[in-house]
C-alpha cells in the first residue's frame, strides 16, 4: 500500500529519515557482517537507511519500495557504486530465493494488508544462515482482528502472529526488543 501525502510528509522529513538510518545501523551492529554480503531493504522509502548502510559497510545494497515516487526520490540522493533502488511489491519480491545475506524491513508491514505474505517473501529471499532484520508497530491480537475489519487496507501485525510466521519460514530468533506498541527482531534463517 502506498502512503498518503500526509504520511510521506512526516516519513520523508530529514529528521525521520535520519532516525530510521541510525536505527538500521544500531541493529546491523548486532550482526557479524562480512564484506561483500548482499543487503535488501524492503520498503526503503526515500532511501535513507539503505544509503547509510551502503556508506557504512562494504555491502552490496538494494532498496525496494512499492511507490515509484519514493524510489525516484531515493535515486536523487546521489549515486554510490554499491547501492541501487528498484520499485517492488513486498508480497511479490522479484528476486531469487536465498539471494540476500541480510533482508531488512523497518516500519513497513503495518502498511501491508497481507503482511504475513510479505514476511514470507522476505524470508524466501534470505539465504540459509542469513538474517532478517525486522521492526514495526504491533498491536494486541484482539485489536489486530478488529483493525483488519475496520481498515482492511492496513496491516495489523501482532507479535504472536509475527513469531508464528517467522517459525513457519524457518527463522530462528537472534534478538528481540519490545517497546510501547513496537517490536524489533533479528532472525537467522536455518
Amino acid at each position: 500500500m502506498k502512503m498518503t501525502a500526509i504520511e510521506k510528509y512526516f516519513v520523508n522529513s530529514p529528521g525521520h529519515t535520519g532516525s530510521v538510518a541510525r536505527h538500521a545501523i544500531r541493529l546491523m551492529d548486532r550482526i557479524e557482517i562480512q564484506p561483500g554480503w548482499r543487503y535488501l531493504d524492503v520498503g526503503c522509502g526515500v532511501g535513507g537507511a539503505p544509503r547509510k548502510i551502503a556508506e557504512t559497510y562494504s555491502l552490496d545494497v538494494t532498496g525496494v519500495d512499492i511507490d515509484p515516487e519514493q524510489i525516484e526520490a531515493a535515486g536523487r540522493g546521489g549515486s554510490l557504486p554499491n547501492l541501487r533502488f528498484k520499485v517492488a511489491d513486498a508480497t511479490q519480491l522479484s528476486f531469487a530465493g536465498g539471494e540476500f545475506d541480510i533482508v531488512a524491513a523497518s516500519k513497513v508491514t503495518h502498511h501491508i494488508p497481507e503482511w504475513k505474505h510479505a514476511i514470507g517473501e522476505m524470508a524466501r529471499v534470505t539465504r540459509s544462515g542469513g538474517y532478517l532484520v525486522y521492526s514495526d508497530f504491533i498491536v494486541p491480537k484482539w485489536l489486530a482482528s478488529v483493525g483488519r475489519r475496520l481498515l482492511p487496507a492496513m496491516g495489523f501485525p501482532s507479535e504472536k502472529a509475527i513469531m508464528a510466521v517467522a517459525a513457519l519460514a524457518g527463522l530462528e530468533l537472534v534478538h528481540r526488543s519490545r517497546g510501547f506498541a513496537q517490536v524489533e527482531i533479528i532472525w537467522k534463517k536455518k
